[in-house]
């Protein structure tokens, strides 16, 4: 029979194991590659130097990068005012919570699908007047974590490539969008 020094040792180095082999998991899937010298809009949350190193690796391998900013496509129009509510006065005293009620959920069930209606208007406008076919969507992570890559086809709004990439020590910026743009354009 094992001592317990043992036993808890062992289960500490299975846990190890486990939860370095959960980190490390990375996710691929391309169903066509992106041809070189298409239109494309890459979206990234983050610092205005790190989006700049993003674009010019872009640019490098021969994209045409069209700028756009996420906050681009949030408007004043999509944002429903609390203040609107006080002009509504009800006069019946019992009917108050109930219609209250009523008015949230309409409200809810406009903003939300007006939103979607919203996503597809944006997709359209991107492909029709911006000359864009895919549009790519990254976060980078740093040291430890997992950074993430989508890119869209615009003519038919499929999902055509997708990565999870945990980031290792020796990853920079530069290299996770060479990787990203490897992937996706099917080269690795």
């Amino acid at each position: 029979m094992l001592n317990k020094p043992k036993t808890t040792l062992i289960a500490l180095f299975f846990a190890a194991l486990t939860l370095i082999s959960c980190m490390s998991r990375s996710v691929k899937y391309l169903s066509r590659p992106l041809p070189p010298n298409t239109g494309v809009a890459v979206i990234v949350d983050a610092s205005n130097r790190v989006k700049n190193v993003i674009m010019a690796r872009f640019l490098a391998r021969g994209f045409a990068v069209k700028a756009v900013n996420a906050s681009d496509f949030y408007t004043m129009d999509n944002v429903f005012d609390i203040r609107d509510f006080k002009k509504i006065s009800y006069l019946e005293r019992e009917h108050n919570l109930l219609s209250l009620e009523k008015t949230f959920d309409n409200l809810y069930k406009m903003h939300y699908y007006n939103f979607e209606v919203n996503k597809a208007e944006v997709l359209a406008e991107m492909r029709n007047k911006w000359n864009v076919q895919y549009l790519v969507l990254l976060e980078l992570k740093p040291f430890a974590r997992t950074s993430w890559g989508r890119a869209i086809d615009l003519r038919t709004n499929d999902l055509i490539w997708i990565e999870n990439y945990p980031t290792s020590f020796i990853d920079n910026t530069e290299k996770i969008v060479d990787k990203f743009i490897d992937s996706m354009t099917g080269k690795k």
